[in-house]
């Protein structure tokens, strides 16, 4: 018997969630805050695991321009020498599912065009509703939002991030607010066009080749810096 779903949050969790239960037979609406559907970010990784869950829900990786990843290398940041290396091209033949490095907004944009779009199997698209921010939620299967209205489902999937409202719904015990851990990441995108054109940086780019690279302080003893730096678009 079909169920009536709420997820509550538009990001990559909440709307892979949405793609899932609509395939399944759902009806599924999204409730998002911002009053648009795009996803922010750099890039990332998804690993075998990850690849086949998205695999089994149609999603295409021509389509969101993933790059598959081949090798995993370790180089020093001041020769740029190899150190170590990770063969990852025999992930598909082990795993049932290569490795790939994708955007964000790529990766995104392919989950919400499963999610909201005709499909085979003329399952009903998923609704999605911005601008609703969700003030409060209750046990007994219903939303308010900011403007008052209350919504109500079979079930509610709570997918609003690291400051999520339905948190306090969900555990009954009092949580503890994230804490710093030290540790910080910055991320970045750079058009290879830019590395190439530049004569020091074109000998970094040829240094990395087309793999994922680790690279690596080697004189930083005491705290660990690194950089990461993969290709995440064709």
């Amino acid at each position: 018997m079909p169920l009536k779903v709420i997820v509550v949050g538009a990001g990559i969790g909440g709307v892979c969630a949405a793609t899932s239960l609509r395939q399944a037979g759902h009806d599924v609406e999204i409730f998002e805050k911002s009053n648009f559907s795009g996803e922010v970010g750099a890039a990332l990784a998804l690993t075998p695991n990850g690849s086949r869950v998205l695999s089994s829900l149609g999603f295409s990786f021509e389509r969101a321009r993933a790059c598959k990843s081949l090798k995993w290398d370790t180089i020093l940041g001041d020769s740029l020498k190899r150190v170590a290396s990770v063969d990852l091209s025999t992930t598909e033949e082990k795993f049932g599912a290569p490795c790939w490095s994708v955007h964000r907004v790529d990766l995104h944009n392919e989950l919400l065009h499963l999610a909201t779009s005709q499909d085979a199997t003329d399952s009903k698209p998923v609704t999605l509703r911005l601008g609703a921010q969700v003030v409060d939620a209750s046990t007994d299967g219903s939303i308010t939002l900011k403007d008052g209205s209350r919504h109500t489902a079979d079930l509610i999937v709570a997918a609003d991030g690291l400051h999520s409202v339905l948190r306090r719904t969900v555990l009954t015990h009092d949580t503890k607010a994230p804490s710093p851990s030290g540790l910080s990441a910055f991320r970045f995108l750079m058009d290879t066009k830019l590395l190439r054109d530049d004569p020091e940086l074109a000998q970094a780019l040829e240094a990395r080749g087309p793999v994922f690279a680790l690279i690596i302080d080697p004189e930083e003893k005491t705290t660990e810096r690194h950089m990461v730096w993969y290709s995440c678009r064709e």
